[in-house]
């Protein structure tokens, strides 16, 4: 019997594994039993009189921040990753939520970002980077703090260090590389003006307490907190969602991963939508999520629009449009302005997970159909509404039923003005490669915003302003149309 079957079959391994995963949230390891022993059986490589039981009684008398407990994270955490990883969310970044926030906090000059599970640094300070790239001359005088945490102490050390191989700083530009980094031999070092506002420490996602101002976690603007939830079984996602949410100011944003996003964030966080990326926005008080906005996957299969010639915006109906009460959450004025004042239809019964932890997938199912025959109900009650069938245009396309471009088109038929349809309608034909309509659409919802001011709400929007949603319809123009 070789040594990782003697673990495993040492009745004392489920205590141990218990232990760890209740204290570092990473289930990841709950139905990975080989690959935790085998990295047990690192650490007990130099310790070959030590058994699982003494083995286990000095992880709970060192806890979590012990000296042997951290040896064992640093064996069970992940530490690959670069610079610049997932460009299209930092690129949302610049596009949108950055913007947002140096207009938001003009008064104060504050900015305040997170890099939750910062791994060994390149994330925290490719922010940095490009915060000094893109928005040094706006950012001058303003106090911008950028904290990154993570569980395992030895990536924290190397983050502090900012002394990277080539793996970590691959694909980057040359130009980049010059600006950014020194070179020491075989190595990369981040130069001192590109560290100024990052810090690191070590911080317990799982229990450590959230809100924690003294080491920066509160009153947040962007925090970005990608492949980690993926590690946690879903109470402890569930908890982690709702600290997130609660240390982000009102309208501030989080970044997740590719594969985190569903009703969990959906519940919270409005999905706001650009090419290639979804990044989420927390709702002011006394707003909804959006959680009918439907993240924006696009299908690998599809490439973004190309450059092409402008064609004539699509036709509109030419029969006259079914008359309709006047209601300002229907005219075009309302449709760019959110106020307090302005009727609000019926909410949509987003879909919930149900109240038992885990979610059954039968349960879940349950709910989605249950909450698709309410909106369809709703918008045979209300056919005049354009929101109703907007929202449900949102709702299937998030669900993959129905026909959301169908939906789309009735909002638009109703309010030829509805900038939201058109740019959801873009995406719906764009998701399914017919790029031609869905520039003509794109190109639609930029002549509607045109001629309103940047600092407009815009509804349906769950607080997206104006200046926002140019932003996010001008990405898929970038260097192809004036």
């Amino acid at each position: 019997m070789n040594r990782i079957d003697a673990i495993l079959r040492d009745p004392v391994f489920p205590r141990i594994k218990a232990a760890v995963i209740g204290a570092t949230g990473l289930a990841y390891y709950a139905d990975k039993d080989a690959a935790l022993a085998e990295r047990i059986n690192r650490r007990l490589a130099d310790k070959p009189t030590l058994g699982l039981s003494a083995y286990l009684a000095l992880l709970a008398a060192e806890g979590p921040t012990g000296p042997e407990y951290q040896a064992l994270i640093n064996e069970l955490t992940v530490g690959e990753t670069f610079f610049f990883r997932y460009a299209e969310q930092f690129e949302a970044l610049c596009a949108v939520a950055i913007p947002e926030c140096l207009r938001r906090n003009q008064e104060s000059r504050l900015l305040r970002i997170w890099s939750a599970g910062c791994s060994i640094g390149p994330e925290a300070y490719t922010l940095e980077i490009l915060l000094k790239r893109h928005f040094a001359d706006r950012l001058r005088d303003w106090q911008v703090s950028i904290v990154g945490t993570d569980l395992n102490a030895g990536f924290i050390e190397t983050a502090r260090r900012g002394v990277y191989g080539n793996w970590a700083v691959r694909g980057l530009d040359p130009a980049v590389l010059a600006e950014c980094f020194d070179r020491q031999g075989d190595l990369w070092a981040v130069k001192p003006r590109f560290r100024e506002w990052t810090s690191f420490s070590v911080f317990n996602l799982v229990e450590g307490p959230l809100p924690n101002y003294p080491r920066g976690l509160g009153a947040l603007d962007v925090v970005l907190c990608r492949n980690v939830m993926i590690y946690f079984d879903e109470p402890t996602r569930t908890r982690l969602l709702e600290n997130l949410h609660e240390v982000l100011v009102p309208n501030g944003w989080l970044v997740v991963g590719h594969a985190e996003t569903g009703q969990q964030v959906n519940g919270l966080f409005t999905p706001v939508p650009v090419p290639g990326a979804t990044i989420y926005r927390k709702p002011r008080p006394g707003s909804p999520p959006a959680a009918v906005l439907p993240a924006f996957t696009p299908s690998t299969a599809v490439e973004p629009p190309s450059a092409a010639e402008p064609k004539p915006a699509e036709p509109r109906p030419t029969e006259p449009k079914p008359a309709r009460k006047r209601n300002t959450a229907t005219e075009s004025m309302a449709r760019l302005r959110a106020t307090a004042a302005k009727p609000t239809p019926a909410p949509l019964p987003a879909p919930q997970p149900p109240a038992s932890s885990p979610a059954s997938p039968a349960a879940a199912d349950g709910d989605r159909a249950a909450a698709l025959d309410a909106c369809i109900a709703l918008a045979e009650r209300n056919r005049l509404d354009p929101v109703v069938h907007f929202r449900l245009g949102l709702l299937e396309e998030e669900l993959g039923v129905g026909d959301p471009i169908a939906a789309f088109k009735r909002a638009l038929y109703l309010d030829s003005d509805f900038a939201l349809a058109d740019y959801h309608l873009a995406l719906a034909y764009w998701r399914r490669g017919k790029l031609a309509p869905a520039q003509r659409h794109f190109r639609n919802a930029r002549a509607t915003v045109a001629a309103h001011d940047a600092t407009e709400l815009v509804a349906e929007g769950g607080g997206l302003t104006v200046a926002e949603l140019r932003s996010m319809i001008d990405l898929w123009f970038s260097g192809e149309e004036p």
